[in-house]
């Protein structure tokens, strides 16, 4: 979608949220709405220029991308009987935000559902809209990314390995400064700003025992770095596990991916993870 949220007719959402909260709910979103502003910068101009908006629901606001998923699923329901083929038994459809995939044999008819959306006063960013093809006699989907990831395990593994190793040079300066910041400091600033990127979506990945290793001796080279242990120092894996409080990676990862597996049971049959495990 192109900007999704500030396309939105107040009006429709107001008729569409009548059927599903009750009035006082609803007076509360109308003032929520109502007389809303916008400041613009022109040129870098200091002085504000504020004007009123009767259009959109107000971005920063938390119940805003709430009132876009319902509005969505609103002009989505005008589609669906164009785009499903009730003889798949893989999703017709996969949603995150205002991100949407339509899957089957065929490609979606992308100027059909731009005009349908266009009723609602939706935009289709044609520019950002891919079509992929998932064949077995090419591996071309592999790279093609969602939600941050790449299709492919192999190739979400290194684009995740090359993500982190950016994010661990933007703090070399604190990893080399020795003694000046506590160790537990070090390993806590690994955690959150290092391995978060390199394990992102991690419970999606497919892993061969070579894939693990490789995985397990990235993870120990960075933990080595952290604690600045550089050679002729040598320490083992078991004791550098230890003096981290870490794992190995690989088992992080079998831990992600169980995790994943338990959300995708205890969810609705009906919802995309549970149908393409079936099928």
């Amino acid at each position: 979608m192109s900007a999704a949220f500030d396309t939105i007719n107040r009006t429709k959402l107001l008729e569409i949220l009548r059927d599903i909260i009750d009035e006082d709910e609803l007076r509360i979103i109308r003032f929520l709405l109502s007389e809303t502003t916008i400041d613009v910068k022109i040129n870098g101009a200091n002085d504000p220029m504020p004007f009123t908006t009767n259009i959109g629901t107000p971005q920063g606001d938390s119940i805003s991308p709430v009132l876009f998923i319902v509005y969505l699923e609103h002009a989505l329901r005008d589609i669906r009987p164009m785009q499903n083929d009730k003889q798949e038994p893989v999703p017709a459809e996969i949603i995150y935000a205002d991100d949407i995939d339509f899957i089957g044999k065929k490609d979606a008819d992308v100027n059909s559902i731009e005009k349908t959306l266009k009723t609602h006063c939706l935009k289709v960013n044609v520019d950002k809209t891919e079509h992929t093809s998932v064949r077995k006699d090419s591996e071309d989907w592999k790279t093609m990314k969602k939600v941050g990831s790449l299709l492919g395990s192999k190739e979400d593994i290194e684009h995740r390995k090359h993500l982190s190793k950016i994010a661990f040079n933007k703090l070399t300066n604190i990893w080399k400064n020795g003694n000046k910041t506590k160790q537990k400091t070090k390993i806590k600033l690994y955690n959150s700003l290092v391995k978060s990127v390199l394990l992102y979506n991690c419970g999606t990945w497919a892993l061969t025992k070579t894939d693990e290793d490789r995985l397990d001796s990235f993870h120990r080279k960075q933990l080595r770095k952290t604690l600045g242990i550089r050679y002729p120092t040598i320490i083992s894996n078991a004791p550098l596990y230890k003096k981290c409080r870490e794992a190995p990676l690989s088992m992080q990862v079998l831990e992600a991916r169980w995790r994943l597996f338990g959300h995708v049971l205890r969810g609705d049959r009906n919802i995309p993870a549970n149908k393409a495990m079936l099928f």
